[in-house]
């Protein structure tokens, strides 16, 4: 039976610089990767922003001439009501079955 062939100083520290390279690749991957979800959830959001300012605008019109602080408030008032809370509260329990 022969003996395995040991491997030289440098053959064993081209392997350790050769492992360190593909490390770094794939911290850059990893980093590209995350950014590229970033965008994403990102532009996600400011669609479904848009979307739901826009439906807000179709069923109250009057919230076009109102300031933000104004449609916040009004938003706030509608959510607090009876109905608006049972519909939140019934949805939720649908949700969690």
């Amino acid at each position: 039976m022969t003996k395995p062939k040991t491997k030289t100083l440098e053959e064993l520290t081209t392997e350790i610089e050769d492992g360190k390279k593909k490390i770094r690749q794939f911290e850059n991957r990893e980093k590209l990767l995350r950014q590229k979800l970033s965008r994403e959830e990102r532009r996600e959001r400011n669609h479904r922003l848009i979307v739901r300012g826009a439906v807000f605008e179709s069923i109250v019109p009057e919230a076009k001439d109102m300031t933000d602080e104004e449609a916040a408030a009004f938003l706030g008032l509608a959510l607090t009501s009876q109905p608006a809370r049972e519909y939140l509260k019934k949805r939720a329990e649908g949700a969690t079955r």
